[in-house]
């Protein structure tokens, strides 16, 4: 199982989530103006298939 630390933030015009692996941990901020956090998981899910059914959320600075 991979947790998956999500953040929101303010990223640069045109881009929706950014994302780094670190392999058991990857780290994910996704903008809210541009995509609500199901599809920005979603779309982390097409870069890193590993993750469809193993990866636990985890919300930072909530």
């Amino acid at each position: 199982m991979t947790e998956v630390h999500v953040e929101q933030g303010d990223l640069d015009n045109g881009i929706g989530m950014v994302f780094r692996d670190f392999g058991r941990r990857v780290r994910m901020c996704f903008d809210p103006r541009v995509l609500v956090e199901a599809a920005a998981l979603a779309l982390l899910c097409q870069f890193l298939p590993r993750l469809v059914d193993a990866m636990t959320v985890m919300h930072v600075g909530v």
